[in-house]
């Protein structure tokens, strides 16, 4: 790990309403609603990494909204089978490879969210025809077809490469 890399950490937490599937209210109207996942994004910008053991000490900005300024934040995170662990934290940092790049037509970018064997999966890095994704506290590949996969595009981590 090293200055200007990417470290993000997403997770669902349910689903929301929105209006399309019809359901009788409780007035007695039919009214219509559908589901979409609801998912909370944290994105670390490093800007000094120090390693000591398995430990990375990090200096970085946090970025946690797309309207508030980035918090400055220091870290100690435990390295674990490729993932970043915040001792007190449930959820683990994944590091990023080559955000903000543009993908071919079709391609989700990386930091998206997509569904994979029906569990949440965030793509962290996307090659030709094959994305490497974290699904199930794991990295899988997955081939594809471009255009068959739909995708959730993640504006936090946008914001925080620009």
């Amino acid at each position: 790990m090293q200055a200007n890399d990417y470290l993000m950490k997403k997770w669902c937490f349910g689903t929301g309403r929105g209006k399309v599937e019809a359901k009788m209210g409780n007035t007695g109207e039919l009214e219509t609603y559908f589901t979409y996942p609801k998912y909370r994004t944290i994105v670390l910008k490093v800007e000094k990494a120090t390693k000591k053991g398995n430990q990375w000490h990090i200096e970085g900005q946090q970025y946690s909204s797309l309207n508030a300024p980035p918090k400055a934040t220091n870290l100690v995170l435990v390295e674990k089978k490729g993932v970043y662990t915040v001792k007190g934290q449930k959820r683990p940092f994944l590091q990023i490879q080559n955000p903000g790049v543009m993908t071919d037509e079709g391609v989700p970018p990386v930091g998206s969210l997509i569904t994979v064997n029906k569990k949440h999966a965030i793509v962290t890095a996307v090659g030709r025809n094959e994305l490497t994704v974290f699904v199930n506290n794991k990295f899988e590949a997955i081939k594809f077809k471009p255009g068959n996969i739909k995708w959730h595009s993640d504006k936090i981590l946008a914001s925080a490469v620009k």
